[in-house]
């Protein structure tokens, strides 16, 4: 290496280990100011989930609190994206991503389903994103949030938004273009 490039190339991956270093802080002090959140949900043994009414792969986008989709929320099996899939049973929506603990929301937390066009890092056609209003039971009390899906095939979305609004207690109309309940 050319002795003057040295100092250059020092400087450069200093500052990249300190914005690696400034990232991991950042996400730590994410997770602490949300250890509310830092609890899986409760999943039932497949023999009581019921039957499968659909299923289909997915992109994990995030979880966000309910009406600031630019608040991740870190809860686990939840706190990153990813693909995975997406399994409506007659007892709750399923979330499996490889590698993080299974998420279930059970049929009595659903809010609504419907469909979203932005969250958090994600901006898509309208009606891109499949959304799921639910209540997560926190440290402090039950907190309501949404989740954002992207159906990886065509016509999924659909598919699973029409299980699971079956599952929702007042389904209705879904809901469009970002708008909660």
């Amino acid at each position: 290496m050319n002795p003057d490039m040295i100092v250059p190339v020092s400087v450069v991956v200093l500052l990249l280990l300190a914005a690696l270093g400034a990232m991991v802080w950042a996400w730590r002090g994410r997770r602490r100011r949300q250890s509310a959140f830092d609890r899986t949900t409760a999943v039932p043994a497949p023999d009581v989930r019921g039957r499968e009414l659909a299923a289909a792969p997915v992109l994990y986008v995030a979880t966000t609190a309910a009406g600031d989709p630019l608040n991740r929320l870190t809860i686990p099996g939840l706190a990153f994206r990813g693909r995975g899939v997406l399994t409506v049973w007659e007892s709750g929506i399923s979330i499996v991503i490889p590698g993080e603990p299974e998420t279930f929301v059970i049929r009595d937390a659903l809010r609504s389903v419907g469909t979203s066009t932005w969250t958090i890092d994600r901006v898509v056609e309208s009606g891109g994103l499949v959304r799921i209003d639910w209540v997560f039971d926190s440290a402090d009390g039950p907190a309501e949030v949404e989740s954002y899906l992207r159906a990886t095939e065509l016509g999924d979305a659909n598919r699973l938004i029409a299980a699971a609004n079956t599952l929702v207690p007042h389904p209705g109309i879904p809901q469009q273009e970002g708008t909660s309940s």
